[in-house]
């Protein structure tokens, strides 16, 4: 008989704690001034980082949802953030740069960020971050060549035949 796999040792259950924990930190690092959500610091520094930007390319390095961008980016234009405009080369997609506003604000993020960054380096050994580092960069590999469509037509496959008595 099969052991029961405990929550706590389901690595995509400890990784969301563990980013949901973070986040919550983070957000207290910036305080209450600063109000934006998860979503919207990504989209916010992935602009900073490569501005103009379209919202295909901050989801393929993200790794966040169609829907999880549009509202990010919405919320971001109505603070005055952000700018869209249609791409002129291929009018199916809208160019997203920060204003003045948006690259200030992020210059705010990004203090806050190497602040808690060297919180954390502080509290955790080197060792263990870089084993983390580590363990997380094969972990993005692995994303990255696509194993789950096997893995998820396995498992169909799997339910489906033990739903049928298969």
């Amino acid at each position: 008989m099969q052991e029961t796999l405990r929550l706590e040792a389901f690595w995509p259950y400890r990784l969301m704690r563990m980013a949901e924990v973070l986040d919550r930190a983070f957000g207290a690092v910036c305080g209450p001034d600063d109000e934006l959500s998860f979503s919207e610091w990504q989209v916010l520094w992935c602009l900073a980082e490569t501005s103009p930007g379209t919202a295909k390319a901050i989801a393929l390095r993200c790794g966040m949802s169609k829907t999880k961008i549009s509202r990010a980016v919405k919320v971001l234009e109505d603070r005055a953030y952000i700018t869209r405009r249609r791409d002129r080369s291929d009018r199916r997609f809208e160019l997203l740069a920060l204003t003045p506003e948006g690259f200030s604000r992020f210059g705010r993020l990004e203090e806050r960020a190497r602040y808690f960054q060297t919180v954390i380096e502080a509290n955790v050994a080197h060792a263990d971050l870089a084993s983390l580092n580590d363990g997380l960069q094969g972990v993005e590999e692995m994303l990255a060549s696509g194993p789950f469509d096997q893995v998820v037509d396995r498992v169909g496959g799997l339910h489906n035949d033990h739903h049928t008595g298969s």
